[in-house]
């Protein structure tokens, strides 16, 4: 597949089989968030968590629906990989590292056949708790930046519609 085709293929996934993704896929997907643009490339300010422990997952999705025991932010996801960051050298820097480095991530699971969603109240849930902060091991001075949820989709969702340009764009010459 070529790089604009698993663009157009990936979206959010909001309900996930739980199927595992493979150990390679998993690696690659995480080096390819490693190759993201960053603001100055500032790499030694951001890691990566692949979090698959059931338990983990569990707790990040509770404290993440905020007393709401209806709600399953992560979909229930096999994989949950999150960006941990400390503050840039710019105002909100690195938020947008994180974009970087998720959209990556997505499209080449994408390509892959992997499903993903960019989860924002995984990201609220986990900086809510200084404990899961403890669990995924974030280093002093460390806030979760960004999540990304992967595996393979339980049932299938209608996709957003418009093939080309979902945006207005003004071209100025």
């Amino acid at each position: 597949m070529n790089t604009f085709d698993a663009i157009k293929k990936r979206h959010s996934t909001r309900a996930f089989s739980s199927r595992q993704i493979g150990e390679q896929d998993l690696q690659d997907i995480l080096v390819a968030g490693g190759q993201a643009a960053i603001g100055c490339a500032d790499f030694a300010s951001l890691q990566l968590y692949a979090v698959q422990d059931p338990a983990l997952l569990k707790e990040i999705d509770e404290a993440s629906a905020k007393g709401n025991p209806g709600s399953h932010p992560l979909y229930q996801a096999p994989t949950l990989v999150v960006v941990a960051a400390k503050k840039g050298f710019l105002e909100n820097i690195e938020l947008s590292n994180a974009g970087c480095i998720i959209q990556n991530m997505m499209v080449l699971a994408a390509d892959r056949g992997i499903d993903s969603v960019y989860l924002w109240m995984a990201m609220v849930g986990i900086n809510s708790s200084a404990e899961l902060q403890r669990k995924l091991g974030f280093p002093e001075g460390y806030t979760c930046v960004g999540t990304c949820a992967l595996g393979y989709a339980d049932k299938e969702f209608p996709k957003l519609k418009g093939e080309g340009q979902r945006l207005e764009v003004k071209i100025l010459r």
